[in-house]
């Protein structure tokens, strides 16, 4: 019988203004400031906080990733936030599964998702009955034919007639709302899965 094996589930917010933890509680004040990276004005976007506690100033750590180009993503496993250099010299599943991990998070629009992946390989619009999905196929098999926008091609996955598959799921608004993504690699047999939720926490997990 398959099953999953389901790593630790989590909801750290990277760019949160308010920080908790436990019974304890901190007073910090805003900080408007402007930015430069290597020298060159960086305009930090709305969704973003920068916070005075104790004389030292706290920046979100995703702008600060993304401006000198770098990705992050929180590893839930391990309780950590992982910010890592864009791999090259690598094959396509394990390059579009780093943009997904690393580059993709809730509320980014179409436009930055085409930037990064391209265009999808199969689509659905949003309607009154079905809300807008895009399904990425990497590394078909010629020929490869697949017509849910529901749930993942596992049996392709397993036969090895795809390597990986996205499912992005849109917002009203036009924007990521979630994601699925199913992959395999060369270094092991399982089925990868990870999961981007509505609320930004993730799930990563083993089908086996």
């Amino acid at each position: 019988m398959k099953k999953f094996i389901l790593g630790l589930a989590c909801g750290i917010a990277l760019t949160a203004t308010t920080v908790v933890y436990a019974a304890d509680t901190i007073e910090a004040y805003l900080f408007p400031t402007k930015f430069e990276v290597n020298g060159q004005n960086k305009q930090i976007g709305k969704e973003y906080t920068v916070l005075n506690y104790n004389g030292h100033a706290y920046v979100p750590v995703r702008f600060v990733a993304e401006s000198l180009g770098l990705g992050i993503r929180y590893a839930d496993e391990d309780n950590v936030i992982s910010i890592m250099t864009e791999p090259t010299n690598v094959d396509e599943v394990t390059k579009k599964v780093w943009l997904v991990q690393y580059r993709i998070t809730n509320g980014v629009d179409r436009n930055y998702v085409i930037g990064l992946l391209g265009g999808p390989s199969v689509e659905r619009t949003n309607d009154d009955s079905q809300q807008a999905v895009w399904r990425y196929d990497i590394s078909p098999i010629q020929g490869y034919k697949y017509d849910d926008l529901n749930k993942i091609d596992v049996k392709g996955l397993e036969q090895g007639d795809i390597r990986a598959q996205i499912f992005i799921h849109w917002s009203n608004e036009g924007k990521v709302e979630r994601i699925a993504l199913w992959y395999t690699n060369d270094n092991d047999k399982w089925i990868h899965v990870n999961y981007l939720y509505e609320d930004g926490s993730t799930t990563d997990a083993i089908y086996e």
